[in-house]
């Protein structure tokens, strides 16, 4: 996992620019399908500092981390079960109480009846590196700690990158097939190739990791996972737990200028917000960031594509900025295998973008959305007075109704769908409404492949990843020789699953339904389309 001297000079078939979790996860996927990756990363390693990043792995993570086998590691990673989910609205942790919104703790939520996997908590301290051993122990990425990735020149035959050996600023170059910038929201390979990235700004922020006990004496009755401080310009602070112990993210809004990370004191904005002088506590790191809502123009030019935060960025609030970028991942990983085996065409490049971008756009705009919740302030707040009584309940009962969504979001998760894609075959039926909270299962085509249990532990969602999947149901299924013939002539990864489950029938409603390799609908009908050949060959983008 250490540092080399230089760079291989050989041709690779995929460099990753990043270690983050899209780039980890996506070294792995691809792992899985026999690419051997190379991944740069300019840090010395995988990174276990306690950052104020991504904690929340929705359902969708968490079905594809089920079929990159890490699902049980981040799910018993160490985040405690019984902790409730609630959030706290409050003028300052020991003021005057203004709300909550309760949620239940892992150990009391049930497994959602649409999906094989829940929702977790796992700080991306302990995420990725969960992602990085499990890389190491598949042996088909080569990690290469401590090279930063500058920019990139390609022609009809592979990509060029510009390397630079952090540790002694040795320059050099390496040669690949395809490229995936996973280089985060300044991507230099995105600034390289003349991608704009616009959006919204949503303003100048400041976190910090603190460690402090609150949670020992909750201040407000019962413990919490999220207090949030509320004045007369709506919320200015939180605090929101890390390890579900005695580490948190405190987090301030409303910043008008920059500051020096290494230099400024926060520690008078911590006393504000927990409310007393007297409560002992140790700031680890602080560091300023900007909110916002970008999403990059494209998503590749030529043999170089962009995934995760190099792509897109949005509001934490709801966490869906890192799970939007494993989507990318699992989207993208399948592509490069077709490009590489020769069994894709050209059209998968053009879906990529057509597929991911309309996603990230969705989910920003939901993200900002959540955002602006928390901008709502009342001019009495922090009275002593029946008018500040007031204010602080009616803010209380609307926040907790108005934020339930941000945190119940498995419509956005898992109701994300592809119909417009070149890669879809449309079958004419109604999509269901896309509702962040509300989540109606379907096979229409372009939509993800639906959940039924059909053994114990053994989800239709296990059936997917390795190849096309052709699910025929029914006791009579229907014949698939001519499309296996087909399959075979175009080399697609094929294979046909019987179905005997009337549940699992009930949900895909035909007696056929091909699934791609990221688990998404590509056709679906009650008998195999006259021209086969048409069919295998949109899937795999050459018409």
């Amino acid at each position: 996992m250490g540092s080399i001297e230089a760079p291989p000079n050989s041709i690779l078939d995929v460099a990753i620019v990043g270690a983050g979790p899209v780039g980890l996860a996506l070294a792995l996927d691809l792992g899985k399908r026999g690419i051997h990756t190379t991944v740069f990363e300019r840090k010395p390693g995988t990174s276990s500092q306690i950052e104020a990043k991504a904690s929340v792995i929705n359902e969708r993570t968490m079905e594809y981390l089920r079929r990159l086998g890490c699902s049980e590691e981040v799910a018993n990673s160490g985040y405690p079960k019984d902790l409730p989910g609630d959030t706290v609205f409050c003028t300052a942790l020991h003021d005057k109480y203004i709300g909550r919104l309760e949620m239940d703790s892992a150990k009391k939520r049930e497994l959602p009846e649409q999906s094989s996997e829940m929702l977790q908590r796992c700080p991306q301290c302990w995420f990725d590196p969960i992602l990085a051993r499990a890389v190491i122990k598949q042996k088909m990425t080569d990690m290469r700690y401590g090279f930063e990735v500058s920019g990139c020149e390609q022609d009809a035959n592979g990509v060029t990158l510009s390397i630079k050996n952090v540790e002694t600023g040795l320059l050099d170059s390496v040669s690949a097939r395809y490229v995936v910038a996973c280089d985060g929201p300044g991507s230099a390979i995105r600034k390289s190739l003349g991608i704009d990235f616009q959006g919204k700004d949503l303003g100048l922020m400041l976190s910090s990791i603190v460690e402090v006990d609150i949670n020992g004496k909750p201040p407000f009755g019962a413990a919490a996972e999220r207090y949030m401080c509320i004045g007369t310009e709506g919320t200015w602070g939180n605090f929101t737990t890390i390890d579900g112990r005695n580490l948190w993210r405190f987090a301030v809004a409303g910043i008008k200028e920059r500051i020096d990370p290494n230099t400024y004191d926060i520690k008078p904005l911590v006393k504000k917000a927990l409310g007393r002088d007297d409560i002992d506590f140790d700031v680890k790191r602080v560091l300023q960031w900007r909110r916002s809502q970008f999403t990059a123009d494209r998503y590749n030019s030529g043999r170089v594509f962009l995934a995760g935060d190099s792509a897109h960025t949005m509001s934490p609030t709801g966490g869906h900025g890192m799970n939007t970028g494993m989507g990318d991942a699992s989207d993208l990983s399948w592509m490069l295998q077709a490009l590489l085996e020769g069994w894709g065409g050209p059209n998968l490049i053009a879906a990529y973008e057509k597929e991911r971008r309309n996603i990230a756009v969705r989910n920003g705009q939901t993200s900002t959305k959540n955002f602006a919740i928390w901008q709502t302030g009342k001019d009495k707040i922090l009275d002593d007075t029946p008018e500040g009584e007031d204010q602080r309940r009616m803010t209380g009962e609307n926040m907790a109704a108005n934020m339930r969504q941000e945190f119940q979001s498995l419509g956005l998760a898992l109701g994300y769908n592809y119909a417009d894609s070149p890669l879809v075959v449309p079958d004419g039926s109604e999509a269901p409404a896309d509702d962040p909270e509300v989540y109606i299962q379907t096979a229409r085509p372009g939509h993800r492949a639906p959940h039924c249990w059909l053994e114990q532990d053994k989800s239709t969602v296990d059936l997917f990843g390795d190849g096309f999947v052709l699910l025929r149901f029914g006791p009579e299924s229907a014949d698939d020789s001519r499309l296996e013939e087909a399959a075979g002539k175009a080399r697609l990864p094929f294979r046909s699953i019987s179905i005997s489950s009337k549940d699992a029938a009930d949900l895909y409603e035909r007696r056929l339904a091909l699934v791609r390799p990221d688990g998404m609908v590509a056709w679906r009908g009650d008998s195999l389309p006259a021209n086969v050949d048409e069919l295998v060959d949109r899937v795999r983008g050459v018409i």
